[in-house]
């Protein structure tokens, strides 16, 4: 393993593998009280702290907590995806999906978080300009408030979901204009497709 050098770690000297090991266990445990039911095996944490670790340009001890947040994030992900009922074992045993994972938490790890999009998105005027034409009084005298409304909500939710995939494909969305250019604006271009001052096109 790559990196890997003895800490002193509480009085007790450790490789940075253990203490990852170690931390991500604990963390695992304490999902459990959620329900939600994970455990790696030893293979696939070697892989996931050497891909992490690739990524970090100080220590695995400097940015420990962040590489967990990271995880968790990406399993909430996968959850919503997934779906509560299926088993985060059997989901993480395929070893595309599993490959898939380890790509979200590092890039993850590397992005801007999630929330950024709620923040730039109400500043593009893309954005604002499909807003009003979806609340224009055109295209709500002839599709009403409701649907207006929820194609908004769906815009928005694609937002996510792209945010999502794109990480899942291993991009990085580091920066504002990254998250602008590849998710914010493709996403309204293809809204601006569907939907016609005056009504739906299909």
């Amino acid at each position: 393993m790559s990196k890997r050098t003895d800490n002193d770690v509480h009085g007790t000297t450790v490789t940075p593998f253990k203490a990852f090991e170690h931390r991500i266990r604990k963390v695992i445990h304490e999902q459990s009280k959620h329900d939600i039911m994970l455990s790696f095996n030893q293979k696939q944490l070697e892989t996931l702290y050497n891909k992490v670790l690739s990524v970090i340009e100080t220590s695995i001890f400097a940015e420990m907590e962040h590489v967990m947040n990271s995880i968790l994030n990406s399993l909430q992900v996968v959850i919503a995806i997934e779906g509560e009922s299926k088993s985060l074992n059997s989901f993480m045993s395929n070893e595309d999906h599993f490959k898939r994972f380890v790509t979200y938490v590092v890039t993850n790890y590397q992005s801007l978080q999630e929330h950024r999009i709620d923040i730039l998105m109400i500043h593009n005027t893309a954005y604002q300009s499909i807003e009003d034409e979806l609340f224009g009084e055109v295209f709500i005298s002839e599709n009403g408030f409701e649907m207006a409304f929820d194609i908004h909500l769906e815009m928005i939710q694609a937002f996510h979901n792209c945010y999502h995939e794109l990480l899942f494909e291993g991009m990085l969305l580091d920066a504002d204009n990254k998250i602008e250019v590849n998710v914010i604006e493709p996403v309204i271009q293809r809204y601006e497709e569907e939907i016609q001052v005056g009504g739906m096109v299909e």
